[in-house]
């Protein structure tokens, strides 16, 4: 099937060239998505003769990509410049602004955050300011017209139950897919670190990263001993776009379409957050956040610790804890 949806909107997937072409149509329509799939046909075999003409093939936003991915595009970012490359990879270069306007549109169609959705608008952003700065491949700077949408009252935090995480698992279909999800819940990892762990970090019951962290600095994380067999046939070779596929079939499924694979994080944030016998500094050191002052983003959910420290007090004697006794009818009357 060369058109198919996912949620809401309608995609494309066909061979072009032994090579697998998988695009957003950017519409809720078929009929759209059919036309949309015959114009990108006509277009790639357009650029395909231009090659075997050896005309100047014009730069498509994939060319982009693929130059920045390789000249060390940060691994926080590529679930975000691979759905980006999935919904206007095609396009050329000098109709990015455009172009981020249909996926604006399209993601907003899909119910996607504020927060994801400029994440991904800053992926072109950053792409155009490549071209134009360093690679001279356009010569406008066309990335000071992205804008990105406002996140003013689109605060969100997704904790997760263990009860949900398990929902999650039982919908997933790849075993790898399904042992990513648990360590990323159960140990906070982010994505990136998984995706680099290998047998010489594993040492039960302790995953030990090292320069491989966010902030450069070691830290070890200990892994329940249920889950032991998760790290067994490290490293993980399972595709991002695989694992995204499966993820995102997965909250379908479910039925909670706006949880991210990066709340699984907070998730084991919050869970650990919620133990007050648990330091903050303990709780910053095994998440490698950079300081305090991050980690203090879960000190809300310590409410039980804050209402025990507070009750303390009641055994405390001042001259404003005691409660006032009433006077006698002669002390009124005096």
């Amino acid at each position: 099937m060369s058109v198919y949806q996912r949620g809401e909107i309608w995609w494309v997937k066909f061979q072009h060239n032994n090579t697998t072409i998988r695009q957003s149509a950017g519409t809720t329509k078929k009929k759209e998505a059919q036309a949309f799939e015959r114009n990108l046909r006509r277009q790639l075999e357009e650029d395909s003769k231009s090659v075997q003409q050896g005309k100047a093939l014009k730069r498509t936003i994939n060319s982009a990509i693929e130059k920045w991915l390789a000249s060390g595009a940060p691994d926080s970012m590529r679930s975000h410049i691979g759905a980006v490359s999935d919904y206007i990879g095609h396009e050329q270069l000098t109709r990015a602004v455009a172009a981020s306007s249909d996926m604006k549109a399209a993601m907003l169609a899909n119910k996607l955050s504020p927060q994801t959705i400029n994440r991904r608008l800053a992926v072109v952003r950053r792409l155009l300011n490549l071209a134009y700065k360093q690679w001279e491949w356009i010569r406008e700077p066309l990335g000071q017209r992205i804008e990105l949408m406002s996140e003013k009252g689109f605060a969100r935090d997704v904790f997760l139950t263990r009860e949900q995480v398990t929902l999650f698992i039982n919908a997933m279909k790849k075993d790898q897919a399904k042992r990513f999800v648990l360590l990323a819940a159960y140990t906070g990892m982010r994505k990136s670190e998984i995706r680099k762990l290998t047998p010489e970090n594993w040492r039960e019951p302790i995953i030990t990263l090292t320069s491989k962290t966010k902030n450069g600095r070691p830290r070890s994380i200990p892994l329940i001993e249920e889950l032991f067999w998760v790290m067994d046939g490290l490293p993980f070779t399972i595709h991002d776009e695989a694992l995204r596929d499966d993820w995102e079939q997965a909250r379908e499924a479910i039925g909670m379409p706006h949880v991210r694979m990066h709340d699984l994080r907070h998730t084991f944030a919050s869970w650990l957050a919620e133990n007050p016998a648990i330091p903050l500094t303990v709780l910053r050191d095994i998440l490698g956040h950079s300081s305090l002052a991050v980690t203090s983003r879960y000190s809300h959910l310590r409410t039980g610790a804050a209402q025990d420290a507070i009750l303390s007090l009641s055994g405390h004697k001042s001259g404003h804890t005691d409660k006032p006794k009433p006077k006698t009818e002669n002390e009124v009357s005096s």
